[in-house]
């Protein structure tokens, strides 16, 4: 009887061991739509949706499962744009480049961090310039098919991007 005792004691305790939990790496993987940015002005505000360039975005931020991730938004309507420019960076007028200026792409190497729920975005290539080379720190929270993310700042106004999950199997 004691010997029951005490293996179950150990069975226990190691099932309770932390290398036995599984990692938030693996919930990431996937493709994910943007669903809505949102702000809060100070600590004891409310989540608000953006109402200026940010209103409205759409795109996708994927987690290929092995490190590598990308990430692209764009403003509401972006795709319906028509440029005045007849073909040809040249010919692109001030009113073409300030549209393009608001296509956001980067790709890189990702690492989370579970104890903090932080994930960290290697940035290796991006749309602008001073932002080549830079770790974006993002803190996370999953909550059903929508991951939250906030990139991390000490100041206000902060912003949160929640994504959506696809269900590419279909």
């Amino acid at each position: 009887m004691k010997k029951l005792k005490i293996i179950i004691i150990l069975t226990i305790l190691l099932s309770c061991n932390t290398e036995n939990e599984q990692s938030d790496f693996d919930k990431f993987t996937g493709r994910w739509t943007l669903n809505i940015v949102e702000i809060q002005t100070d600590s004891i505000s409310a989540w608000k949706p953006r109402q200026d360039h940010y209103k409205n975005r759409k795109g996708f931020i994927i987690y290929d499962g092995r490190g590598g991730m990308g990430a692209h938004h764009v403003t509401e309507n972006y795709e319906k744009y028509e440029f005045e420019g007849n073909g040809g960076l040249d010919s692109l007028t001030v009113k073409d480049l300030r549209h393009l200026a608001d296509n956001f792409v980067y790709f890189g190497k990702y690492r989370v961090n579970d104890s903090l729920n932080i994930i960290e975005h290697h940035i290796e290539s991006v749309n602008f310039q001073n932002m080549w080379g830079i770790t974006a720190k993002r803190k996370y929270l999953f909550s059903g098919d929508t991951l939250i993310l906030n990139p991390l700042t000490n100041r206000y106004p902060k912003i949160r991007l929640k994504w959506i999950k696809l269900n590419d199997k279909e």
